[in-house]
Parts: structure tokens; sequence; C-alpha cells
């Protein structure tokens, strides 16, 4: 009797996420690894084959006989693009699924003209197909996302045009850029799980959160707004983003030192643009627990491109994990070069 649809999938999952994990596996590992029989595995491999999600290779040869092969990720498994828009730029990088080595590249773009520039990028990548068929793109931008993936306000880019992108004809998706930030650094410690990272762009600031290892957003994916933190100021209260820079400086210290204690966090990450960032740093020296770790992020773009690849690698491998019927093309279908 064949297998339940359900099982199957279940075991796909299974033996797939630990190719895209562990490098140097044979079938017989697989097996090892998983508690599945040899002819279960075997099965789940050849269709993995015929998908072209995976390749074989000879492996080191241990005994006399035989190499065992080693199941790999194919290297055209697929292309993924993570894009980090400000204003008045666009910054990129075009990374490879299989392997996750990335190219990068960075254009002024007027702030009117960044649908243009973002949709040529995307088209471009499909056309190229670097690493492999483009998989999704994810955006990274001075806006809250809620949860679904909708853009809120304060939107710093305003000009552009949601609806246009998710017609290119692969998925996209939108992130916040302070959490962005944050989800880099967590990529960087990912043993820690509860982080910070507060985020000053000429477009405002805002901060991420990572609380108990998962991203947090909040309810209306308003969380880390703090630019927008009304903040008494001589005669009325004013926005902090608005404050002098001086003002501002020491109302953030007190802000971010009083998230720290409510929040238990065990670092928080500063990317402050001209040096702010050892300013905020040392106001900050005598307002945080011992236990709370601060470290500085120079480059603000450079991190939240690396966030962005993170997630959009994540998102890119869940949509693979969960099998060809989750609307991944196969190779040779259209994709979003052929966009009229």
């Amino acid at each position: 009797m064949s297998q339940p649809h359900a099982l199957r999938r279940h075991n796909r999952r299974q033996i797939l996420e630990l190719i895209l994990d562990r490098r140097g596996l044979t079938r017989p590992l697989l097996a090892q690894h998983t508690g599945l029989s040899q002819v279960t595995v075997n099965a789940v491999v050849q269709q993995l084959l015929d998908e072209r999600v995976v390749y074989l290779s000879r492996g080191a040869q241990q005994t006399p006989g035989r190499a065992a092969q080693v199941v790999s990720p194919a290297p055209d498994l697929g292309t993924v693009v993570a894009i980090d828009l400000q204003p008045d730029v666009m910054s990129a990088q075009i990374v490879s699924l299989a392997d996750q080595s990335a190219v990068g590249l960075t254009r002024q773009v007027a702030a009117a003209d960044l649908t243009q520039a973002s949709a040529d990028l995307v088209r471009t990548c499909a056309l190229d197909a670097r690493f492999g068929p483009l998989r999704g793109v994810l955006i990274g931008l001075p806006a809250p996302v809620d949860a679904a993936g909708e853009l809120g306000e304060p939107n710093a880019v305003p000009q552009l045009d949601v609806a246009a992108l998710r017609r290119l004809g692969v998925p996209v998706w939108f992130e916040n850029d302070a959490n962005l930030v944050a989800l880099a650094a967590h990529a960087g410690s990912p043993q820690l799980t509860h982080l910070a990272a507060l985020v000053e762009r000429a477009s405002g600031t805002g901060m991420g959160f990572i609380l108990g290892g998962v991203l947090y957003r909040g309810v209306q994916g308003r969380a880390g707004e703090l630019g927008r933190t009304p903040w008494p100021h001589r005669d009325a209260d004013v926005l902090l983003e608005q404050l002098s820079a001086s003002a501002r400086l020491s109302a953030t210290a007190y802000l971010v030192a009083g998230l720290c204690h409510a929040l238990d966090l065990e670092r928080v990450v500063l990317s402050l643009q001209g040096g702010r960032g050892s300013e905020l740093a040392g106001r900050l020296e005598g307002l945080l627990p011992p236990s709370v770790q601060v470290v500085q992020e120079p480059d603000a773009a450079d991190a939240a491109r690396r966030g962005a690849a993170v997630c959009a690698v994540r998102l890119c491998r869940d949509r693979l994990l969960a099998g060809p019927e989750s609307g991944l093309r196969p190779r040779g279908a259209q994709g979003a070069g052929h966009v009229a």
C-alpha cells in the first residue's frame, strides 16, 4: 500500500531540510539521521532528483568497493533577491538558495523611480537566473509592515507602488528595515533570544525586536516606531525624530534604557549615522542593567541587506520545503522576466 500523501510530504520535508542544513550526507546517512527506512529515503531522494532540487556526487571512499553518493542541493536551486530601499537609494543582494553565496549592488535612485528600479532589477534577475530560477524577492523599507505583509504609516517611501511589484509574477514580500537589522544581528548570534536593534537613518528612527528568538512586530506591525514617540519639549510635545540632535540623543537613551529594562534584553545593537552610536553608547552607560551588552553596527544599509537576505532565503526555503504544490515554478516555466 502506498504512503498517504501527508506522510510522503512530511518525509520529503524532513529529508530535504537535512540536505539543506548539512553537507556530505549520503542516502544511508539520511536514513540514519531521520530514522526512515532506506526504501523510503531512496524514494524521496529520487523524487527530489526528478524535481531537480538535489544532485548526486561521488563521496569519499571509506571502504573497498563503490563510494556512496552524496546528496547535495542543486547549484541552480534558485536565486533570491534581497533589497533595501531608502528614499534616494536602492541596495540589493542577489543570493543563492543553495549555499547563500551572494553578489551585491547599490544604486542612487530618485524617490519617484523606486518602483521602476525595483521592478527592473527583479526582471533582470529573473532573466539572468544566476543561481537558478528566481524564487522570491524581499524588500526592506522604512515603513511598518504587519503580519499580513501590508504596509502602514508612517511610510518614508510613499511613491513605491506595492501592487505593481506584487504583479511581477514572482513572490514579493516586504519588511521594515529596522526589523531586518535585528534579524541580521540575530543571525550572527543565534544563541541570543532577546535583543533589539536601534536604527537611525535619514528616513527615520526605529527599533527591531527579537523576543523569544522570533521577530516581534506588534499588533499592527508598528512595534519599534521609536521616532514617532512624543517627547516633552519647551511648551509642547514633539516627535522624537523632530528634536535637535543633542535632545534626540538624550531622549533616545532614556527610551532605549526603559525598553531594555522592561523587556529584559540581552543585547542592544546601535546603528546610527555619523558616529552617533558611540555617543549614544556613552549616554547609556549607567542606565542599562549590567547584563545588557551594547554593540555597534556602523553600516545600517549593509545590515539591512543582510537581514533581508536572511529573511528572503528563509521564506523561499519554506516554500521549497512545502513541495512543488506550494507554487514554486519548475525549471523552464515562465517567471518574472516574462511579465509585460
